[in-house]
């Protein structure tokens, strides 16, 4: 048998983890961005990534700047860029993040920002005007058009700025998943996946390693557990078992619980104007 016919491009090795992420997931999209829409605000309360990472955009995002956000969740990057540039545009397909990232906004006194409620599949057709810059942080591993969204991104936006996970798994969450759910776990699409993807595609990209924390932290020891609980989706009866479980990981900070960990995201940077080579011939 020819090994050539059993080989897949880029794309389609990225569609195919895609595929297989999903049938795996017990959950639809939106019951997971309703679980973790109010959580995100206290992870970026005990993460370092966005402070590490917004000096960089707004290198290229001033006062005069138009910023295009693809999955801008509760708005851990919208708030502090719409505070810095003239407007951003943010697509955002979760009813439920909709609402934290309205409320958060109107806390914070914020309206320059536009709110499309697409995906980003359908939401780019929605987008008018041309933009600096375009971010999208940890937000495409679901996208199964990949090719199609950057070409958008690219079409829309000066620079394009994509935040990926570069695929290495927690040993301490494979044991937990493991244990709980029977099987390993299958990670999403990741930075090797979407890397090869530009290059498939003709785009040269600068890429950026950058270390960052990845805590989970809890307000007591209760909520830890009810957490996890929900995330591997268990009744009551693996209730302690999972207690210790966690408890095997999990360290008191001061007042507060978690799992403290770092990882590696890579920083995917494209300039139209400098990397992108395909649409010379197109």
């Amino acid at each position: 048998m020819n090994t050539e016919e059993h080989e897949l491009t880029a794309l389609q090795e990225w569609q195919e983890r895609v595929t297989t992420c999903r049938r795996e997931r017990e959950e639809s999209d939106e019951e997971a961005w309703q679980r973790l829409a109010h959580w995100y605000d206290a992870w970026v309360q005990h993460n370092d990534y966005v402070e590490l990472i917004l000096p960089r955009l707004l290198r290229h995002a001033g006062s005069t700047a138009r910023v295009l956000e693809i999955g801008p969740g509760s708005g851990a990057f919208t708030l502090p860029l719409a505070s810095a540039v003239r407007e951003v545009v943010a697509v955002e397909p979760s009813p439920t993040m909709r609402q934290v990232l309205a409320c958060n906004l109107a806390r914070a006194g914020v309206t320059n920002v536009h709110i499309i409620p697409r995906r980003v599949e359908e939401g780019l057709d929605e987008v008018d005007g041309s933009f600096d810059l375009a971010l999208a942080s940890h937000s495409l591993y679901n996208v199964e058009a990949i090719d199609a969204v950057v070409r958008g991104l690219v079409r829309l936006a000066r620079h394009v700025v994509i935040l990926m996970g570069t695929g290495e798994q927690r040993e301490w969450y494979q044991t937990l998943h493991r244990r709980f759910k029977g099987k390993e776990r299958i990670p999403s699409p990741h930075f090797r996946h979407f890397y090869a993807l530009l290059l498939e595609m003709g785009i040269y990209a600068d890429v950026e390693i950058i270390w960052t924390s990845a805590n989970y932290v809890y307000d007591g020891e209760e909520e830890l557990v009810e957490w996890w609980a929900r995330h591997f989706r268990l009744d009551e009866s693996h209730r302690e078992e999972l207690r210790s479980a966690l408890l095997q990981v999990a360290e008191w900070r001061g007042d507060h619980i978690g799992i403290y960990d770092r990882r590696r995201t890579a920083l995917v940077w494209i300039d139209a104007e400098r990397s992108l080579f395909y649409t010379r011939s197109t």
